[in-house]
């Protein structure tokens, strides 16, 4: 008889042990998700900004990228 109620007891901790666990792998699998759709959001920013940095770029004023050449100095100081 007390080893039937011994049974039980350890069914019954066992079933709330494994119900625990399965809450965490729900948890775990949620937050995993949720990185997924987070660095895929990322990979699509990083993807348009690209695409909009290739449209821009071609259309950019020349006067912004008209960059003086650096004059070579004899010393290894930078000029003035």
């Amino acid at each position: 008889m007390s080893q039937s109620i011994f049974r039980k007891q350890s069914c019954t901790a066992t079933a709330q042990l494994l119900a625990k666990m399965r809450e965490q792998l729900i948890s775990i699998g949620e937050k995993e998700r949720i990185l997924r759709e987070r660095s895929a959001s990322r990979e699509v920013f990083r993807y348009l900004l690209d695409a909009h940095r290739l449209t821009a770029w071609p259309n950019a004023d020349e006067d912004v990228l008209d960059i003086p050449p650096i004059e070579k100095v004899e010393s290894n100081q930078l000029g003035a």
